[in-house]
């Protein structure tokens, strides 16, 4: 079934945990990574293949130490003929899920098992057709099992063969019916999707399973039954139901050593190689045995450097793979501690920002733009980002309800999630792909910003009230800093500002790129430090194929481009159909409430484009609001405009 998947919808959607239905109508389970890398003999067994797990392992330094992970690798890919045997039919394989069945004659319900191949007859010569039953159980925890028919229906008879489902298709679930035809108990399945959440939404209270006494069965049959114990309440789910799987993803832009000298980028060149195995060198560091660590470290270097370089150009150059490349003189530094994700983000902010040419390195071109005179006092950079190398990572998921920290208890959480036996520590991974595209950087002019803000500090702080500024400071992925106290306000309206800009673009982009919605991302860089301030982001687009170099994108940061396209893109946003509802200061609006005036008639955006899942968004920081239009950043450039 995993053949008709694409490698990077392993990543997303379809990772570990989700539920495929292929071409045929089927529904099955991605298995976990135990169940990966496996080769598939002629008659349909499967074993493991050492060569594959060596063949498709991703360098990605900065990712793994954010995240703890030695090594991330691809997934196999699937091949008749290959030259290595033990690299050929490789894949990722599927458990049948649910296992529960109806006959669509009949209305009989029968269970078959997680490994079953064909749905055979029960008896010789029986006529069935077999279809998949479409209701499921999860519960917060990322558990997943079947319907408990038995239990919900009443029935306390032997096995399962005497249960029967009525599913007509009704308007609601009075409509389906579960009974046993030996015992007579039975009963519709209404009530049984209830669900109450907690005042703060972030778990589940009581569930219609729940209030009927049926517990969690703490199953994951990604990884086999591999039952352990749960408290949290079941709760009745549709199989196609969008909240019992979210994928969590983490992803990083390849960068460069610039600063360094020749000697220590050629040593990182050959470090930063796929066959590269730099876990026990790093372990060594770490525990500062130096000596064991720079043996390691010669025994790689020397097939390809030759006379090796001296000791402290290698630790140094291995100490920049993890840290990001140094800074250089002229590069400011934060004077506040900052989070490991905003750290993170801030060392590709200062490659970004700068030239990288074609001589430096093939996987990352940043040639220096121009912002066009008439936009010069509002954008400081307008960088073509002509190619780039983007590494994704997918990291677990859950189920129900987002949790706002992707990173929290990494990485131990999420090997006990993917792995039936987890392995050493030392030889964690995850599965990742890379992916290639182009994009453009653009940073506001810090000036001007601070401008703005000190113009309208007291329209902002009645427009960002202190229960919105903290629902906002506790969602990791807006880059709040580590203490958000002085000056909060500047912070969130930085915030709101370039994050919802680059949605306003992206908006307008699609109409001009060739390029769809869902093919563009952003990139967020944000902070509100006072020696080493930010506010810039990324639009790009990268995917495995030429989907990410078709010049598109890169080609509207030209200068005769770039200002007809900002220009249209804020006439756009200055009113949405849905105003003046949607400008309104409502408190707090989408999913987590931390959003002011954002909705699907102006600047959301798919899913896949929005690093936050459209959180931390208010078209008022740009364009004002129909009462107070002048308060807006941009709000000079919305009149006179040429569409």
């Amino acid at each position: 079934m995993a053949s008709d998947i694409r490698i990077g919808q392993l990543i997303a959607p379809f990772g570990p945990g989700s539920i495929y239905t292929d071409k045929n109508g089927i529904p099955g389970i991605i298995c976990g990574l135990d169940f990966w890398h496996k080769h598939r003999d002629e008659r349909g067994r499967w074993s493991t293949s050492n060569a594959a797990l060596r063949k498709h392992i991703i360098a990605e330094p900065r990712l793994s130490e954010l995240l703890g992970v030695p090594q991330f690798r691809q997934p196999p890919e699937y091949a008749r003929d290959e030259q290595i045997p033990e690299l050929a039919r490789l894949g990722v394989q599927t458990h049948r899920f649910p296992t529960w069945y109806v006959d669509s004659l009949s209305g009989k319900l029968r269970r078959f098992t997680l490994g079953t191949l064909k749905l055979a007859p029960l008896v010789p010569g029986e006529k069935a057709r077999w279809r998949p039953v479409r209701f499921i159980s999860v519960c917060g925890h990322g558990h997943l099992a079947d319907f408990p028919w038995k239990e919900w229906s009443g029935c306390s008879c032997p096995g399962n063969g005497d249960l029967n489902l009525n599913d007509s298709g009704g308007p609601d679930l009075r409509s389906v019916q579960v009974w046993c035809r030996k015992c007579k108990n039975g009963k519709s399945l209404a009530g049984s999707m209830n669900i109450t959440l907690s005042p703060q939404r972030d778990q589940v209270i009581t569930s219609g399973l729940g209030s009927a006494k049926i517990q969690c069965s703490g199953e994951r049959p990604w990884l086999g039954h591999a039952p352990e114990p749960c408290l949290d309440p079941p709760v009745a789910a549709l199989i196609n139901q969008s909240n019992i799987y979210f994928g969590k993803t983490l992803s990083s832009i390849y960068l460069p050593d610039m600063g360094s000298d020749q000697t220590i980028v050629g040593i990182q060149k050959v470090l930063r190689r796929d066959d590269m195995d730099l876990t026990l060198a790093k372990l060594m560091l770490q525990m500062d045995e130096i000596p064991t660590a720079l043996v390691k470290l010669k025994a790689m270097l020397l097939p390809y450097i030759d006379p090796l370089p001296d000791d402290e150009s290698i630790i140094q150059a291995l100490k920049a793979l993890s840290e990001g490349p140094p800074l250089s003189g002229d590069t400011p530094r934060p004077t506040s501690a900052e989070s490991s994700t905003l750290t993170f983000r801030r060392a590709e902010y200062n490659v970004l920002r700068n030239e990288v040419g074609p001589g430096v390195d093939e996987e990352l071109r940043v040639i220096p733009g121009q912002a066009p005179d008439d936009l010069k006092f509002w954008f400081a950079r307008v960088n073509l980002v002509e190619r780039l190398r983007e590494t994704r990572v997918f990291c677990g998921f859950e189920r129900l309800i987002r949790q706002p920290d992707p990173l929290a208890d990494m990485p131990n959480s999420v090997m006990k999630q993917l792995f039936l036996s987890p392995p050493d520590p030392n030889s964690y991974w995850l599965p990742a792909v890379k992916n290639y595209g182009e994009g453009i950087y653009i940073e506001l002019s810090e000036s001007a910003v601070q401008q703005w803000l000190d113009k309208n500090m007291s329209w902002l702080a009645g427009r960002l009230d202190q229960d919105f500024i903290a629902r906002l400071s506790i969602e990791p992925n807006l880059l709040p800093p580590s203490q958000v106290v002085n000056q909060s306000v500047s912070w969130a309206a930085r915030y709101l500002l370039t994050h919802t800009l680059a949605h306003i673009l992206i908006n307008q982009m699609v109409f001009e790129c060739g390029y769809s919605s869902a093919a563009l991302k952003e990139r967020l860089f944000v902070s509100n430090d006072s020696a080493a301030p930010m506010a810039g982001f990324l639009i790009y687009t990268a995917a495995g194929d030429t989907e990410g170099s078709l010049g598109g994108l890169v080609r509207l940061g030209r200068a005769e481009l770039f200002e007809p396209m900002v220009r249209r893109a804020i006439a756009r946003a200055s009113w949405c159909s849905a105003d003046p509802v949607c400008s309104e200061n409502l408190g707090g609006t989408g999913s987590r409430r931390t959003n002011k005036a954002a909705c699907h008639a102006c600047v959301l955006l798919p899913e896949t484009a929005c690093e936050t899942i459209n959180s931390g968004l208010d078209r008022a920081m740009v364009v004002g609001t129909p009462q107070r239009p002048e308060a807006g950043f941009l709000v000079d450039l919305v009149h006179a405009v040429a569409f």
